[in-house]
């Protein structure tokens, strides 16, 4: 059904963030579009910054010559959901998605906005997102409002990978 999304979960998203906050829930996304007859298109949102078309270097789309059956339409989403404290907000689909993976990380983030610890909770699915604990402790994250302080904050992310086909008449 969705053969070439392993393709996509190899595809670095090279696309920059706005300053991550860590004190307040946010989310992005990456949707990958693929039609029938070959016709690609990648569309990244973000609570953060709004949504703009991807920028990918021509031929580097990780969709790229994975192709379908004519009349059919293909998309492949992958999104992170930062929750600060308390537990992860649950993972919600559409009528029609179907989840093919997904990873919970459990953060420790200072008053830097480094990431001091990361641990995987949960890992499920046949196509598990690539991005983990190493990512995460890539990442930094706005230090709290004022001058940076040595408060710890928890957080979870929660990154998930879905896949939804339709079928056009």
């Amino acid at each position: 059904m969705l053969g070439f999304a392993a393709l996509i979960l190899a595809a670095a998203i090279a696309i920059p963030s706005p300053s991550l906050s860590s004190a307040a829930p946010w989310w992005e996304k990456v949707t990958y579009t693929i039609s029938g007859d070959g016709a690609e298109s990648c569309r990244f949102e973000s609570s953060l910054a709004g949504a703009r078309t991807c920028q990918e270097d021509a031929g580097s789309s990780p969709v790229s010559g994975a192709g379908g059956s004519s009349g059919t339409y293909t998309k492949i989403t992958i999104e992170r959901r930062f929750s600060p404290g308390g537990q992860p907000d649950a993972v919600g689909l559409q009528a029609g998605d179907t989840l093919l993976g997904g990873r919970v990380l459990a953060l420790s983030i200072d008053g830097a906005g480094e990431v001091q610890s990361c641990k995987t909770l949960v890992a499920s699915g046949d196509l598990r997102p690539a991005y983990g604990c190493d990512d995460a402790k890539a990442e930094h994250f706005s230090a709290s409002a004022g001058s940076p302080s040595p408060q710890v904050r928890q957080a979870y992310m929660t990154i998930i990978v879905y896949g939804h086909e339709e079928y056009l008449a």
